[in-house]
């Protein structure tokens, strides 16, 4: 159900990134985060790498936030290299903690 949602809101709120960078970039992340908590990497992570790609030129707490939120529902694959990969480079690009 969670998922359906936010992807119709995502949908809705679809924009280019050059218009409203923060936005689109935060968006990307949470619906990438939505993706982890119902166990769909797949879905998830190249959308985490769109975020970050969009982020890493945007400054902004709660952007770097929304990002922390999707690195943490990465634990359960943590083991896995392409999430170590993304991982390191979201942290390194964002600086990011923990």
């Amino acid at each position: 159900m969670m998922v359906c949602q936010a992807l119709r809101w995502n949908a809705q709120a679809a924009m280019s990134p050059g218009d409203f960078p923060r936005s689109v970039g935060m968006r990307l992340a949470i619906v990438a985060t939505t993706h982890l908590q119902e166990q769909e990497l797949e879905q998830g992570l190249p959308l985490g790498h769109q975020a970050v790609g969009i982020l890493a030129h945007v400054e902004s707490t709660r952007a770097r936030g929304y990002v922390q939120d999707l690195v943490t529902a990465l634990a359960p694959w943590q083991q896995e290299t392409a999430v170590a990969d993304f991982v390191h480079h979201a942290r390194t690009e964002l600086a990011l903690t923990g």
